[in-house]
């Protein structure tokens, strides 16, 4: 089943999950947690689809972009992918991780195989670091694989495909994630 058909399956008659069914999901996404998410906070799913739908994506200002009053934003980037980093996570706040412009490889792993803790846990910042991860997969993320990434998942995103680095542009949505 594919991630729209789970989500649609999980989600019958809402019209957030309907927006978000339409959308280029990568396959690796956790429907069941799509689909509760969106349940349990409707306004910032819609916000965010609503502002990943823009025309003008590929034009918008780098930086910060606030899109409800709970907390939601988006922050668009630019830079060159990497051959190196390390493993990040956050407690308070989903990733969706869309790249318009270029490809990267996001590996994802369960956040109970992240080792090597680097930094204790940013409350202000939501993130903590890890040097590590086992059971860590390559997902593919690029304009028709958007990541969506749970407190569940330790992840290092804008790794090089291949071995040559190249540039991206991508948008980052923060939605406030509901325990």
């Amino acid at each position: 089943m594919t991630i729209s058909a789970a989500l649609l399956a999980s989600c019958s008659g809402n019209k957030v999950a309907e927006q978000w069914a339409k959308l280029p999901l990568s396959p690796e996404t956790d429907a069941a947690q799509l689909a509760a998410q969106i349940k349990a906070n409707p306004g910032d799913w819609e916000a965010a689809a609503q502002f990943l739908q823009r025309e003008d994506l590929a034009s918008i200002e780098l930086g910060k972009h606030q899109l409800t009053e709970n907390g939601c934003f988006a922050n668009v980037q630019e830079y060159n992918t990497k051959l190196e980093s390390k493993y990040e996570a956050h407690k308070d706040y989903i990733d969706i991780q869309v790249v318009l412009a270029g490809k990267e490889h996001i590996f994802v792993a369960p956040i109970a195989d992240a080792a090597e803790r680097l930094t204790d846990y940013d409350p202000v910042k939501d993130i903590e670091f890890f040097a590590s991860a086992a059971n860590e997969k390559p997902v593919l993320a690029d304009k028709d694989n958007w990541v969506i990434l749970f407190p569940s998942d330790a992840h290092m995103p804008c790794m090089t495909i291949g071995e040559e680095p190249t540039p991206i542009r991508k948008i980052v949505i923060k939605v406030p994630f509901v325990k």
